[in-house]
């Protein structure tokens, strides 16, 4: 089950809110003439999440909207940078490291959730299990979660958005470096385990999906970080889609934020814990607020 919840923490109902909960800060102060923001996002979550929480109005006080990587460049470009990372080794294709008969048995549930009618997993052969797992979770969301968008996505709209009203868009990292946590990081072999795991009982995939959009839903960082977690299988996953990202921010961020009032938009796995960037931020001296 472990390996279900990896996948939808890289894309990342509770009854009642908890009083600890939050998924949108103010920082102040070590330095800074004004305050800058920081917003988790969930790339199941609506749009309507940004009223809600009110960071439509933080997002209107910033003049640079920061992000984990530039969303608002060219598309092509986009995907020729991921392309290299995304394939597979010629001795690791889908039908390689994964046997004939789970091949079969996946490839029918693979139709259900495929971007495209009459699509099959012999067509995606050269994709790293990853890439293929990432949009089966998609298209599984955008089936069993009502209101779910995949056009509408939250970190693409902060940056278009801000792009459009003249903001400065800052990246954390480039498009090779992430694609490098996300499809490099693990080997071939548990990717293949992840994806056989997802397609043979979608049902604990779409629950896992749901139990997160839930937690995110109800600002429980913590929550969202327990279900990541748990029963974890592959740590050094975690890490390097986290723990290390998060040093590396913070590290940035300083300057990034002492530059220009800035709106900073990132997965909210990234916020939570005791290595995640509001904890770094508070040890760097920094006053951080949660934004009712």
């Amino acid at each position: 089950m472990m390996k279900l919840k990896l996948i939808f923490a890289s894309l990342l109902l509770l009854a009642s809110v908890p009083a600890s909960a939050q998924i949108l800060y103010k920082v102040e102060g070590n330095g800074l003439t004004a305050p800058s923001y920081i917003f988790g996002t969930h790339h199941l979550a609506p749009l309507s999440v940004i009223e809600k929480t009110g960071a439509d109005i933080c997002f209107k006080e910033a003049r640079q909207i920061v992000g984990e990587i530039d969303m608002t460049q060219d598309q092509m470009a986009l995907a020729m940078a991921m392309q290299p990372h995304m394939m597979a080794p010629s001795d690791s294709t889908l039908s390689k490291v994964i046997s004939p008969e789970d091949f079969t048995v996946i490839n029918e549930e693979f139709k259900k959730w495929a971007p495209m009618p009459g699509m099959e997993l012999s067509m995606l052969d050269g994709m790293k299990p990853m890439v293929v797992s990432t949009m089966v979770a998609v298209g599984m969301a955008a089936q069993a979660m009502p209101g779910f968008n995949p056009q509408e996505q939250l970190d693409t709209y902060f940056q278009l958005q801000g792009k459009n009203e003249g903001k400065t868009i800052t990246p954390l990292e480039t498009v090779e470096y992430q694609a490098t946590v996300l499809y490099d990081s693990t080997p071939i072999s548990f990717q293949a385990e992840a994806l056989v795991e997802m397609l043979k009982d979608p049902s604990k995939a779409i629950q896992s999906s749901k139990d997160l959009t839930a937690a995110y839903e109800a600002e429980d960082l913590s929550k969202m970080l327990e279900l990541s977690e748990a029963d974890n299988d592959h740590p050094e996953f975690m890490v390097a889609l986290l723990d290390k990202r998060n040093s590396e921010w913070l590290d940035k961020l300083p300057s990034i934020m002492k530059e220009a009032p800035s709106f900073i938009a990132v997965g909210a796995l990234h916020l939570a814990g005791d290595k995640g960037i509001i904890e770094g931020l508070k040890k760097l001296g920094y006053s951080i607020t949660p934004v009712k």
